[in-house]
C-alpha cells in the first residue's frame, strides 16, 4: 500500500537585499494576478435560465472566489512561475540600468 505525501510549500529563497525581497513579492503578486485572470477566463458562461439562472450576487462574488483561488495557486511552490517572472524582471532591470 503506497502512502500519499501532502504538498508542502517551500519557504521563499532567502533574499540578500531588500530590493530582492520586493522583487520576489512583486513576482508572486503578478503570478497571483495571472492565475486569477486565467481562472476567470476559463469559467464557462452560464447557460441556465429561469429558476436556475445566476443572479447579480453570484456574479459579484465569483470575482472574489477567483481571486482567492488565484492567490492559493500562486502560493504553491510546484509551478515555478514566480521564479521565471522574477528572473525576467531582474533581466529587465539590468537592461534598463545599462542604458
Amino acid at each position: 500500500m503506497s502512502s500519499v505525501n501532502p504538498v508542502v510549500a517551500k519557504a521563499p529563497p532567502a533574499a540578500s537585499k531588500p530590493a530582492d525581497t520586493k522583487l520576489h513579492r512583486a513576482a508572486k503578486d503578478f503570478e497571483a494576478m495571472f492565475m486569477t485572470e486565467m481562472l476567470h477566463q476559463a469559467r464557462p458562461a452560464p447557460k441556465a435560465s429561469g429558476v436556475f439562472a445566476t443572479g447579480a450576487g453570484e456574479k459579484s462574488w465569483q470575482v472574489f472566489m477567483d481571486q482567492a483561488l488565484g492567490q492559493a495557486a500562486a502560493s504553491q511552490s510546484g509551478n515555478d512561475l514566480t521564479r521565471e517572472i522574477e528572473q525576467a524582471m531582474k533581466a529587465a532591470q539590468n537592461n534598463g540600468s545599462r542604458k
